[in-house]
């Protein structure tokens, strides 16, 4: 778990992540220095989904959302 002052922090830090992505960036992060390179790395385009193999959020052009699209994606790199 990582502590609510490293949380605080991340927090102001990135005022414009959404906070439900905020939330569930931190559900995914092991400590606080993966929290942060999470949110260094999220997307600007949208939409985006969780990949678990790459464990950052990445952007889709899948209106469904599937693992399929990160699947292509990592084939087409």
């Amino acid at each position: 778990m990582i502590e609510e002052s490293v949380l605080t922090g991340l927090r102001n830090r990135y005022p414009d992540v959404h906070p439900l992505i905020f939330s569930r960036s931190a559900e995914k992060a092991k400590s606080g220095g993966e929290l942060f390179d999470i949110l260094e790395t999220i997307p600007v385009n949208y939409p985006i989904i969780w990949s678990e193999e790459w464990r950052q959020w990445v952007t889709t052009n899948d209106i469904f959302q599937s693992q399929a699209y990160v699947d292509m994606k990592k084939k087409s790199d």
